[in-house]
């Protein structure tokens, strides 16, 4: 059997040599496997074995393609999580910042607005609390005076005898009065122009209660009506030194300080009348002339505005603004103000009078005599004694219609 098997492996040798020249190795490596052939029953086995790793060096080469795809797969999914996450991290802390910021400032603006109404709400408490308390003395002391009729008949009969006995009783009376009996005495005496009167009630109604702000602000007004100026300055202090927000207060202050020619005091209580009330139509008007007289035209001008935004039909802002934008050469703008004065009250002579010394300071003859005559017709002894000196009319005095209008 091994004899056999040489001679045909022999054989094969001798084929191989002689094509070994004429054919490649691909065709030799085929001629071999043929060659297994005839010994199938020898050569298979290994074939199959062959087959066998190459089949499972396959299936590993494509398990490990397919794992490889998977990792892939999974890195680039975790890549992009990763990278959201980071890029969520990096935003976060700046996102929270504005957001905090934009609720601490709307948490500070609903605080202040809280504490404003707050204040407010205190101050209109107490001041009907006193009022509370002004009625039940008040219906006190008539509950006592009423259970003394004797002591009433001997206010009200004149008899000679009774009357010596009617200051202790009157002075008895007397103490039956409230505060604010005494204050609502002085308001009244203010309104009838006894301003002596009004003063001695506020004096009164203070040394019962000397914490009436209002009380302190109407007793300046008074003094401020009769010229006693440093008194009216202390009562005006006094009523904002009880209530530091008290606008009118303030303003009327500044209107003293005002007439004492001290501007910038003046502006200074304004602003702050303008601060605790920012709506105060009548406190910008006054911060304009403030301006006006320290020859601040165009903040005048401004504040003349402001008070013009609150209020449309305010007759001295507009007069006032005329006369701001007459000083600032822009006599049309002048006009128009003095033109929207007149809609409101064509009766207020100063706007007439205005409007001619604008007219003049423009070379407009006519006008300025039309516009003087009217202001003539509604006041003339305080138009003529204003023209005799007025700079602005020094175009047209020398006319004879001048001459006539004011003789």
């Amino acid at each position: 059997m091994k004899i056999a098997n040489q001679v045909r492996i022999t054989k094969a040798m001798r084929l191989s040599s002689i094509f070994r020249t004429s054919i490649s190795s691909i065709a030799l490596s085929t001629i071999l496997v043929c060659g297994s052939n005839v010994s199938a029953s020898e050569l298979k086995p290994a074939a199959l074995l062959v087959q066998q790793q190459l089949q499972q060096q396959q299936q590993k080469d494509q398990i490990r393609d397919r794992v490889q795809e998977e990792v892939d797969i999974a890195f680039g999914r975790t890549a992009v999580l990763l990278n959201g996450l980071v890029i969520a991290l990096t935003l976060f802390p700046t996102a929270a910042g504005v957001g905090v910021w934009f609720l601490f400032s709307k948490l500070s603006k609903q605080t202040t607005i809280a504490r404003q109404e707050i204040e407010s709400l205190h101050y209109d408490t107490i001041s009907q609390l006193k009022l509370l308390i002004s009625d039940a003395e008040s219906i006190l002391g008539e509950i006592q005076h009423q259970s003394h009729p004797d002591a009433e008949t001997d206010l009200l009969l004149p008899d000679a005898q009774i009357q010596e006995f009617a200051p202790v009783n009157y002075g008895n009376y007397q103490q039956l009065l409230t505060a604010g009996d005494y204050a609502k005495q002085g308001d009244a005496c203010f309104f009838e122009n006894r301003y002596e009167e009004a003063i001695a009630a506020y004096n009164l109604a203070l040394q019962i209660q000397p914490d009436l702000a209002d009380t302190w602000n109407n007793r300046g007004v008074v003094l401020t009506r009769m010229q006693r100026y440093p008194e009216a300055i202390a009562s005006y202090e006094q009523a904002t030194t009880i209530r530091p927000n008290y606008p009118d207060a303030w303003n009327n202050r500044g209107v003293v300080l005002l007439e004492l020619q001290k501007y910038q005091e003046a502006i200074g209580c304004y602003e702050q009348a303008i601060q605790a009330k920012p709506n105060y139509a009548d406190a910008w008007n006054n911060r304009g002339v403030a301006f006006s007289k320290m020859q601040e035209y165009e903040q005048a001008v401004i504040s003349y505005n402001q008070a013009l935004q609150i209020k449309n039909d305010y007759t001295d802002a507009w007069n006032n603004r005329g006369v701001a934008l007459s000083k600032l050469e822009k006599y049309e703008a002048a006009i128009d103000s003095y033109d929207n004065a007149a809609k409101i009250r064509p009766d207020f002579y100063r706007i007439w009078y205005n409007k001619a010394r604008c007219y003049a300071l423009q070379g407009k003859i006519e006008l300025a005599f039309e516009n003087l005559k009217r202001a003539l017709n509604l006041n003339p002894n305080v138009c003529k004694e204003l023209a005799k000196s007025e700079a602005d009319l020094e175009k047209i005095r020398e006319y004879d219609a001048f001459k006539q209008l004011i003789n």
